[in-house]
This record gives structure tokens, sequence and C-alpha cells, in this order.
């Protein structure tokens, strides 16, 4: 693991938080997960814009322009992982303006594309979402119920509101075929803004709609989305065999990762 902080437009490595970072104190930051994959930035920019309206969202800035010259750099002897960039509220009260310090994190891992399908369950503990679709610094929730599908013998857990309608999965986005309709909840229930699930929309044919639990047991198939995953497909669902159509993990192999 590599990590940097940003100073004054230049990467200093081997950084640290300080214990009064509202990030670490009361997990006040946003992040973006970019894959890096044969020392590419994959949607750099798309994450940039991203991280950058959660920012704006409580009144902080950063200069997007800067971060997309200087991480390409960042990563030109970095393989393949996930570089994380944080951007938390910097020291002070909690009621202080948004300082937007800086971070980087470096996993080297493989991306994208992966072929093994997944396991799932489905998490009965209602989950509330932060609106807007933004990544932030508090993941206990979707961790707590992470462990707890792992430790029945699945690999991710889909995550309902209050409410009773699917929000995601606990680190990703969902696609369901519905009634032969595929369907992702939209932004406004809670899912991540994320770059993988804009670029399923824009490439495939897919919806956004409110499901709940009665769409997710009538599914037949289904995908989860991420930057470090891409997409992977669903094998089972709360026990349940679903359909497994590699055609959308292919395209994305060929077209955006160019393998």
């Amino acid at each position: 693991m590599k990590t940097w902080r940003l100073d004054e437009g230049s990467w200093t490595p081997e950084a640290t938080v300080s214990p009064c970072d509202r990030g670490f104190r009361y997990g006040m930051s946003f992040f973006e997960t970019i894959a890096i994959h044969h020392r590419r930035g994959i949607f750099l920019g798309e994450h940039l814009k991203r991280l950058a309206s959660a920012v704006d969202s409580v009144g902080g800035k950063i200069d997007v322009m800067m971060l997309g010259s200087t991480i390409p750099e960042l990563v030109v002897d970095l393989e393949n992982g996930v570089l994380r960039v944080y951007v938390t509220a910097g020291p002070g009260a909690f009621g202080e303006a948004f300082a937007g310090e800086i971070f980087a994190i470096f996993e080297a891992m493989k991306v994208g594309g992966e072929t093994p399908s997944l396991r799932l369950a489905t998490s009965a503990a209602p989950y509330v979402a932060r609106p807007g679709g933004w990544k932030t610094g508090n993941y206990w929730r979707n961790i707590e119920a992470l462990l707890a599908a792992r430790g029945s013998g699945c690999d991710e857990v889909l995550l309902f509101d209050p409410a009773g309608s699917l929000v995601s999965a606990a680190m990703g986005n969902v696609f369901l075929c519905v009634d032969g309709r595929w369907v992702t909840p939209p932004l406004g229930a809670g899912a991540r803004d994320g770059v993988v699930r804009a670029w399923v929309c824009e490439r495939f044919s897919c919806y956004e709609d409110n499901l709940d639990f009665s769409d997710v047991v009538r599914c037949s198939a289904g995908v989860v989305t991420n930057s470090r995953v891409g997409i992977r497909m669903m094998a089972e669902l709360d026990g349940r065999p679903l359909v497994q159509d590699p055609t959308w993990v292919d395209t994305y192999r060929r077209e955006v990762l160019g393998d």
C-alpha cells in the first residue's frame, strides 16, 4: 500500500492524517475509487467531477484541473490496483467550513472484468444512505452488512432503506433483470453516483426505477458494479441460482479496459 498527501499542488509520499482532522474524528470526508489498469486511471475525469460535486455540496472546493494533471504523474509507475482519493473536512469544529485536505491511497490488486460470479444475500436491517449518491468516509453500516453476509457464505449483500426500497450492494451498485427489463435503483433512492454504473446505463438498455423485495425475488439475473471489480455477475441471490450472461463483462473489458 502507498499513501500520499497533496501539499500545494505536489504529492508528498507516506502521508498521515491528523487526529484533529474531522474526516478521522467524525467521518466527514468524501472519496472516489479510481481503477488503475496498466498505469492508466480508468474514468479519471468522471471520478474527479463526482468528487468535486460532492465537496461542493457541503460548501467546499477542490481544483479538478490540478488533480487531473497531477494524478497521472502519481500513477505512472503503478501497474494494476485502485487509487482512492479522499477529501476530508480538515481540522476544526464540525460546524466550520469544509477545508478540503486531500489524500491518496493505492492498493495493488486485479481490477475490472473479473470472471467469478458473486453469491449474494439480502440484508434485513434497514440502511440509510446519504443523499446525493456521494461516497463518504463512513462505511460502518456497509461493512457490518457485508461481514454478516460473508459469515453466511456469501460474497455480497443487498441493502434496503427503511421503506423497503433497494439501495445498492454493500460495496457497489446493482442492476437486476426484472420481468425481462434491466433496472437499477435511482440516485434518489441512495444509489452511489458511480462511473461504472453511469457507463452501463449509457451503453446498454437499462432503466432507473425503485425496486423492492418483491422485485428482488422475481429477478432472473443481476450484476454488481464498482470501479474495483468493474462488472461482476450474480451467480446466486439468497441461495437461488440466477442466469449469467457475460456480455456486459466482456464489453467492459474490451471497451473500457482495452483487454
